[in-house]
């Protein structure tokens, strides 16, 4: 009798530690613990928003510790607030938009996270960070181009963008002509083309976990990490089956005892 209590209260524990571990993975932004987070990659950059113009740096974020057991990078979201730690990361469905008045309509966090996932060096710098020269003025140029794109899908949200639309002066976010407008137009025209393809839907990858920093009094800013493998995922859910299937055996045979 005591070697059966002994035994059902580690499959208990087993149960409930392999559960906890796939709830974890499930829900890494629903916690409502804060992020630290640096940059690298900074770049000067000037833009113009609702007429007037602006001076910033352009950055990669990236999380100086692992939040969660993974390491994470992002951008900013929001042209007009600067930047302070610590970041509270979460849903980016309940994302309410950029600081500014009147609201932009209609942005979509999935159009910055296309953007991300398609041309940032961060996915790089997730599985090799050492791969990615961050003083090279050639990825500073990447970034900014980035930046840029992701601000003009949140302030001037489109169904479909042109080349000129980031250089357009009469929309409320635009920046000077020349190459890096350039580079950032051809992402922009990239992300029309897979909306056309997709119905007008943005169909992201899975390869990413994403998250909003939503706060008032700092920038929000959308930070990505690795998704978890599916293999390791099925590997999970497996062992969580097995696990159940094995104790519904032990109470069987004990019922039968």
């Amino acid at each position: 009798m005591g070697s059966k209590r002994v035994m059902s209260k580690v499959t208990r524990l087993a149960v409930t530690g392999v559960a906890v571990l796939l709830i974890g993975l499930f829900s890494t932004w629903a916690l409502a613990d804060t992020m630290t987070v640096s940059t690298h990659g900074n770049l000067g950059a000037t833009y113009w928003v609702d007429g007037i113009q602006r001076s910033a740096q352009t950055a990669e974020f990236y999380s100086t510790t692992a939040y969660h057991n993974a390491m994470w990078f992002g951008y900013c979201l929001d042209p007009i607030q600067t930047f302070a730690n610590p970041i509270t990361p979460g849903d980016p469905n309940l994302w309410t938009g950029p600081e500014v008045t009147p609201q932009p309509l209609q942005f979509d966090w999935k159009e910055a996270a296309w953007l991300m996932e398609n041309y940032a060096p961060g996915v790089t710098w997730l599985d090799n960070p050492g791969a990615v020269n961050y003083d090279s003025a050639a990825v500073k140029t990447v970034i900014q181009a980035v930046q840029y794109a992701i601000w003009e899908v949140v302030m001037d949200h489109s169904t479909s963008y042109t080349s000129s639309a980031i250089t357009d002066t009469s929309s409320r976010f635009y920046i000077s002509s020349g190459s890096i407008a350039n580079l950032a137009s051809t992402y922009l025209v990239a992300l029309s083309e897979h909306k056309t393809a997709n119905g007008g839907q943005v169909v992201l990858s899975g390869a990413l976990n994403f998250t909003i920093n939503d706060q008032s009094d700092r920038q929000d800013l959308i930070m990505a990490s690795k998704a978890p493998e599916p293999g390791s995922m099925l590997l999970l859910a497996s062992g969580l089956a097995a696990t159940g299937g094995w104790l519904r055996r032990r109470r069987k045979k004990g019922r039968a005892s």
